[in-house]
């Protein structure tokens, strides 16, 4: 699948309705899974990839609640240090941190959750393994200075693994100025062009770039999870309910479920495109 649009070619009557091809065949072959592919477990395949034994530094950037820091520590026995701009998740961190502590010393032994942003790491250069940056950076403006950060605190041959968001050709500019300001989303930092351009101009090299489309969505409903269908019921009601939304959880609460929601909806027809980057320094 292109993220460009083919041009749309004006049907008679007749193609649409006629003879051209079998409903029902079309319908059956749309019922076949295309097997998608759990993104967690592509994204942990791809860090075990990277042959890192234990003990090796990790740095989870944009971590949130500690729960990929956690999961990076269990599976492969890294030392992981968490770095997250956000209150809130810090104090989730803290507090599941700590309840880890009781039931998985050795694996809650070998993790931290600091406050801090990409754009400014902690980290001594030259220091880290492996960074893990999953879904953090569209709240990113500066790209170039992120990536740099990355490329100076990895080591000669370190790995990033980066799972970041992409808007495509589908994806209207009035889509955009509507969805994203909301969620605190810029606009350029959804541009796979100055991505890219950003990690080659930091220095890193693209090992793999690994296009998702909807597959991940895809596996949400085939697992029975069904995220995005019920996203986009929550879509069709609070546009059909907007003013009782908004008097019983106000308007910032309306206006970032609605993209949030749109966010998983989008990737299911095309106007969102979320890659995988495997960065090498």
């Amino acid at each position: 699948m292109t993220d460009t649009p083919a041009p749309r070619v004006f049907r008679s009557m007749d193609d649409v309705y006629g003879d051209t091809f079998d409903d029902d065949e079309v319908e059956a072959a749309l019922n076949e899974s295309l097997s998608p592919r759990s993104l967690n477990e592509l994204l942990f395949d791809l860090v075990a990839e990277a042959g890192l034994p234990p003990g090796s530094t990790v740095l989870d950037v944009g971590a949130r609640e500690g729960r990929h820091s956690f999961e990076l520590s269990r599976r492969f026995g890294f030392t992981v240090r968490g770095v997250e701009p956000v209150r809130r998740h810090l104090d989730n961190a803290a507090r599941d941190l700590a309840a880890l502590v009781v039931e998985e010393p050795e694996v809650a032994a070998r993790v931290r959750i600091d406050e801090g942003v990409a754009e400014k790491l902690a980290d001594p250069s030259g220091s880290v393994d492996l960074i893990w940056c999953k879904d953090v950076l569209v709240h990113v403006e500066d790209l170039e200075t992120a990536f740099a950060e990355f490329r100076r605190v990895l080591k000669p041959g370190g790995r990033a693994v980066v799972y970041q968001m992409t808007a495509t050709d589908w994806l209207t500019p009035a889509e955009a100025a509507f969805m994203w300001p909301p969620a605190g989303i810029h606009a350029g930092s959804l541009d796979p062009q100055r991505i890219e351009a950003a990690i080659t101009g930091a220095g890193l090299t693209v090992a793999q770039c690994i296009q998702l489309h909807g597959e991940a969505r895809e596996r949400s409903e085939e697992d029975g999870v069904a995220s995005s269908s019920k996203q986009l019921l929550w879509v069709s009601r609070m546009l059909r309910n907007r003013e009782a939304f908004v008097e019983r959880f106000g308007t910032v609460a309306y206006e970032y479920v609605l993209t949030d929601s749109l966010w998983g909806v989008y990737q299911m027809i095309g106007k969102l495109n979320p890659r995988i980057y495997v960065l090498s320094a």
